[in-house]
């Protein structure tokens, strides 16, 4: 049994279209976890890196471990530390 030429196009047009799909799909969801820093919760949002460091270093002396990464306005700094310690870090920073 021979398949028209036309038949064959047809259907690879359409699994390169899937594929395309699929692969839009994939990279779209990548790009929303690009934001997202897994466990991390922020307890501060500063200016400045010099800031950031004088929080981690309360943090820290609170037995808190902390990290700072630039936010997404490329302006400022969050400070994030892990969900067992947010309560604490942020008692510490009220008390400072």
């Amino acid at each position: 049994m021979d398949v028209p030429a036309p038949f064959l196009i047809l259907v690879a047009i359409a699994v390169i279209g899937l594929i395309g799909l699929v692969l839009r799909w994939g990279m779209a969801s990548d790009a929303d976890r690009r934001k997202d820093y897994g466990l991390l919760r922020e307890v501060a949002k500063v200016r400045s890196v010099e800031a950031a460091r004088f929080v981690e270093l309360e943090l820290q002396k609170a037995g808190v471990r902390a990290t700072t990464v630039p936010s997404e306005d490329g302006e400022t700094y969050q400070v994030l530390v892990f969900p067992a310690d947010e309560q604490l870090a942020i008692q510490t920073l009220l008390n400072t």
